[in-house]
């Protein structure tokens, strides 16, 4: 069965996450993408250092979830030849996906206005950091920067303790550049199919410090005037109480959403044994529960530390409530829940060693089951792209030894 991007050519000049996941997913898609990196790779086939991961010519998880699927060749971009590579592989393409900087676009040659003079039906698409205006567009910009922390969340999500300590939360990695990606995602097929009413290209935005002030709208409309809300940073007991976090008897935590109050409290109640409660004045209507909330914090903190936390996940399950436990990364690779549904997928690498990995978030019909693959080695394809594009061996290989192609 057909993909539905099958016949579909993206030109790939992106380093990191943010636009380099929204490529690979176009690739899952079914379009063939090509990945231009400078001579040295890009530098996230490194990152794995970061984080004690194994990285090599066999083994690059890292690198391979957001990579899988393309083509890979090098360039160097500061050269004549290799820009002239470059500008037919974008006459030849349908989308063009980046997150270099516009200023260094500008300066390769390859800023917007320059690319939609020779290629109209082209979609150009860019990762942002701050936006195209404004005194920080220049910025370097990481999720961890202007997704996580720009937006408020690191400072804001932090945890007032019970003792007066306050500490910020730590930002995740490549989540922020991954709902990113996403956002460019749809818009680029949204262009896509636009350009099949008006033939026309497009130039599509995703910006990290954009999403991140849509994705934590709720909690930006509840510190602004004229709602003003004091909640942020919280403390416990203003954090969802009588739902929200608690400890277990074997120190691990549990997180129970309460929807409506009148439905979901008495069996809450009868859960941690205290039916009694239904007919306690000071917790019959939502005013006062907020004007006895650490009362009621304090009930229900003391009667989860009896148990522990299976105990409660268990029981909550008969009782139909939304209680989880609080997951641990190392969890996920075992959760019989993600294996039933196709979430995660065994992975063999290039040294014969298996590793679990995210199975792409695509599932369509018309696509099927997708498989992560290793991605290609830094420059893999050259020969075979550039022969594709009429180039000889010879001149590819007079291009290799001038420095314009990649090793």
């Amino acid at each position: 069965m057909s993909k539905p991007l099958a016949g579909v050519k993206v030109l790939d000049l992106t380093t990191f996450v943010a636009a380099p996941v929204c490529a690979r997913l176009l690739a899952d898609l079914g379009a063939e993408v090509i990945k231009v990196e400078r001579p040295a790779g890009d530098g996230w086939r490194e990152f794995g250092m970061s984080y004690n991961v194994r990285f090599n010519d066999e083994e690059n998880p890292v690198f391979d979830i957001y990579n899988t699927g393309k083509k890979c060749i090098a360039l160097n971009l500061k050269d004549n030849d290799a820009k002239e590579i470059f500008w037919k592989l974008l006459e030849q393409s349908d989308v063009f996906v980046t997150n270099t900087r516009p200023d260094a676009l500008e300066r390769l040659g390859f800023g917007y206005e320059a690319v939609k003079a020779r290629c109209p039906r082209l979609i150009y698409a860019i990762v942002l950091g701050y936006g195209e205006k404004g005194p920080d567009t220049n910025l370097p910009a990481f999720d961890t920067s202007a997704f996580w922390s720009r937006s408020g969340f690191l400072r804001d999500q932090g945890t007032i303790l019970p003792d007066g300590q306050y500490m910020p939360v730590t930002a995740p990695s490549s989540m922020g550049d991954t709902a990113t990606g996403y956002m460019l995602l749809a818009q680029i097929n949204a262009a896509l199919y636009g350009r099949t009413v008006t033939g026309k290209g497009d130039y599509v935005r995703s910006g990290l410090f954009h999403n991140a002030i849509f994705i934590t709208g709720t909690m930006q409309i509840y510190t602004q005037p004229p709602w003003g809300s004091k909640l942020f940073p919280p403390r416990r007991i203003d954090a969802g109480v009588p739902g929200g976090l608690y400890r277990c008897e074997d120190d691990e935590w549990i997180f129970i959403a309460v929807g409506y109050a009148p439905v979901y409290l008495p069996v809450m109640y009868k859960m941690i044994g205290r039916p009694e409660l239904v007919d306690d004045e000071r917790f019959k209507t939502q005013e006062g529960r907020n004007k006895y909330k650490q009362e009621i914090y304090t009930i229900f903190r003391d009667a989860f530390l009896t148990k522990p936390s299976a105990y409660w996940v268990e029981f909550a399950g008969e009782l139909d409530l939304p209680l989880v436990r609080l997951n641990h990364y190392t969890d996920i690779s075992t959760d019989e829940q993600a294996w039933a549904n196709g979430y995660l997928e065994q992975m063999e690498f290039r040294s014969g060693l298996e590793g679990v990995m995210p199975r792409s978030p695509i599932s369509m019909d018309s696509v099927g089951q997708l498989k992560t693959t290793c991605a290609p080695q830094i420059g893999a394809d050259n020969d075979a792209v550039l022969g594709e594009m009429g180039y000889s061996p010879e001149e590819i290989q007079n291009m290799r030894e001038a420095g314009a192609v990649g090793h």
